[in-house]
């Protein structure tokens, strides 16, 4: 898929943040309207994976400022300075969504980072293949109840959660649900993209 000057500069990464319901901070690299949205879909469900290459600076950079707003809050979460100090958790693709694509575009853009090693910490149960589109935010976070969970002990980790793009935050929530009850801190996400509406609440 080659890009044109105008998509190429509608993909520098400009970091919004999005707070959601439980103080949960969300990072997003990039405003996920127009190109980006564009570029997003065809990465995520047209089997481009070489845009990875493109999307990975915006990712890196909401990694980033994750990890300062964490640092700004090191009293109370000691220990916590860069991203290599947190433990990067991927929200899994569905397992009906990852057998369509033939890969996680999360995992692939982490990949493309260096920041995915070692084995999975959260793992999508049989219920994470129910269709979100056209709920409301009630109704995305009920039918996220229960669709994730933590494979392994994570009392004392200090977690960053990362996820493509962040609409209601409803899977988001959920993931903090699953690693928290295995004992995670988690500092807060960070996405490829915020929708318009959630993008409108800051910019970092």
């Amino acid at each position: 898929m080659a890009l044109c000057d105008g998509c190429r500069r509608r993909l520098v990464p400009e970091v919004v943040r999005v707070d959601l319901p439980g103080g949960l901070p969300v990072f997003a690299g990039l405003v996920y309207e127009f190109e980006v949205r564009g570029v997003v879909l065809a990465f995520k469900n047209g089997g481009r994976v070489r845009l990875a290459e493109t999307l990975a600076p915006a990712l890196a950079a909401a990694l980033e400022s994750c990890a300062g707003h964490a640092a700004e809050g090191a009293s109370v979460v000691e220990g916590c300075s860069d991203v290599g100090s947190l433990l990067v958790v991927p929200v899994p693709a569905s397992r009906r969504g990852r057998r369509r694509r033939g890969y996680d575009p999360v995992e692939v853009v982490l990949r493309r980072l260096g920041l995915l090693v070692g084995r999975r910490v959260l793992v999508a149960t049989a219920r994470a293949g129910l269709g979100q589109k056209g709920r409301d935010r009630q109704q995305r976070l009920r039918g996220r109840e229960g669709s994730l969970r933590a494979v392994r002990d994570l009392r004392g980790s200090l977690v960053v959660l990362v996820d493509d793009v962040v609409t209601t935050g409803a899977t988001l929530q959920e993931a903090r649900r699953a690693v928290t009850a295995r004992g995670a801190i988690v500092v807060g996400a960070a996405c490829l993209a915020a929708t318009p509406l959630r993008s409108a609440t800051g910019r970092s």
